[in-house]
């Protein structure tokens, strides 16, 4: 199965970690890395195979509020990951 990656973002911590806790309960993901954005905003990333994300994301987006977002990014490049500083590229080390 391929390999994916999930970003949530949101205006709201609290938010975020309720879809977080929502993800990783409802798919086998793993979560990745937590970034403040700025003006309150914070992005969480998950990875694991594309039928997992995307159920994942779709828990995410369960009883949230507008504001949280969801993104796919399926079959992801080790090159996209290796420029996030992500697991699978080359600066990754698990």
């Amino acid at each position: 199965m391929a390999r994916s990656v999930g970003i949530v973002e949101c205006d709201c911590l609290a938010d975020v970690v309720n879809a977080a806790d929502r993800m990783v309960k409802s798919a086998s993901v793993r979560l990745v890395r937590r970034e403040y954005l700025g003006e309150g905003r914070v992005s969480l990333v998950v990875e694991g195979d594309t039928d997992e994300v995307e159920r994942a994301l779709e828990a995410a987006k369960t009883g949230a509020p507008a504001s949280l977002t969801v993104t796919l990014v399926p079959n992801v490049d080790n090159r996209v990951l290796s420029l996030f500083d992500l697991p699978g590229g080359r600066w990754w080390h698990a």
